[in-house]
């Protein structure tokens, strides 16, 4: 900022060089170094009047030669003539030495509505009534708040730093008279907890598309050993074959349910037919002779009286002779 331009603010608004000091210097008792008040000469009170500057009065402080900015509230009009006093922890932040030169502008700060806080120890996540903690440390010592800057709250003899990350609707916030959100990141010492490793992957035939394979033994529950069927049998072809796969055959042994010996029917005679086509080379084919039909009504003669029971024991219809 010029000169020409440092006058033409000194019609409209509080504008004014000071030489800072840091607020342990003046030795009161009611002073408290984690605020951000400042202490400022009576004159600055009588400019401030003239100027109908209305309450809250906030001021911004900036550092001259590296533009670094915060901002701060008023606490008292008892400094000498030509010097604030500030707490050493904004100076610090400002890179201000005692007895160096600032600026000092009045200025109007939007109403917070949202904080997010970051602690600096994982200690303040140990305090059970975080609420109150803040409230009476803001209501008390901060009238405005400045994102990027750092602030202390204390409990009793503990004090607890926190990064003041983001501010709402500004980066610069006024305190006073408001509901505010507040939201907290991790500690800055915190350390998350190593994860578990995860299990193994187990192998398995599901991958495959296939069904599992039985691999237990088989056992009868009466005891006795159990009778493996026999391997299918490998098409000429190999295992992969056109042909349909046909049915297992029984290859047990045939029981009848009351103990009694199973009469197993006699293999069927080849016909006389079939004989001399086999013996001719012909192809062979099964035939199968069935009983006549019923009510066929044909005899024949003496191979008819000949063959009477066998006739009892198939024709059960009513016989008739074509001699009659």
């Amino acid at each position: 900022m010029d000169f020409q331009e440092y006058l033409n603010l000194q019609r409209r608004t509080f504008v004014q060089y000071y030489r800072c000091l840091s607020t342990s210097l003046l030795n009161k008792e009611n002073l408290d170094e984690d605020s951000n008040f400042l202490i400022m000469p009576p004159s600055a009170l009588d400019r401030l009047t003239g100027l109908n500057i209305e309450f809250p009065m906030l001021f911004q402080i900036k550092n001259p030669s590296t533009e670094l900015a915060t901002h701060c509230g008023v606490l008292e009009f008892i400094a000498d003539e030509g010097f604030i006093h500030m707490p050493s922890r904004l100076m610090a932040h400002l890179g201000i030495q005692e007895n160096e030169v600032v600026l000092v502008r009045n200025t109007r700060l939007p109403t917070a509505t949202f904080v997010k806080l970051r602690p600096h120890t994982t200690d303040f996540l140990g305090v059970s009534h975080h609420k109150e903690l803040l409230e009476y440390n803001i209501r008390n010592k901060f009238q405005c708040l400045t994102a990027g800057e750092t602030i202390a709250v204390a409990e009793g003899d503990r004090r607890f730093y926190l990064d003041l990350l983001e501010t709402r609707p500004a980066d610069a916030v006024c305190t006073l008279n408001t509901d505010c959100e507040v939201d907290f990141a991790p500690p800055l010492d915190y350390v998350e907890p190593p994860r578990a490793p995860a299990p193994a992957p187990v192998a398995s035939s599901q991958g495959s598309g296939e069904p599992p394979q039985f691999t237990g033994v088989a056992a009868r529950m009466d005891g006795k050993p159990v009778e493996q069927p026999p391997p299918a049998p490998v098409p000429a072809g190999g295992r992969h074959s056109d042909q349909p796969r046909q049915p297992a055959q029984f290859t047990g042994v045939a029981m009848r349910m009351d103990g009694k010996q199973v009469e197993l029917p006699p293999p069927p005679t080849p016909s006389p037919a079939a004989a001399s086509a086999g013996a001719l080379g012909a192809p062979k084919r099964k035939i199968r002779f069935d009983a006549p039909a019923a009510g066929s009504g044909v005899s024949k003669g003496k191979e008819g009286a000949g063959a009477g029971k066998e006739q009892e024991k198939w024709f059960s219809g009513t016989q008739y002779s074509l001699k009659d």
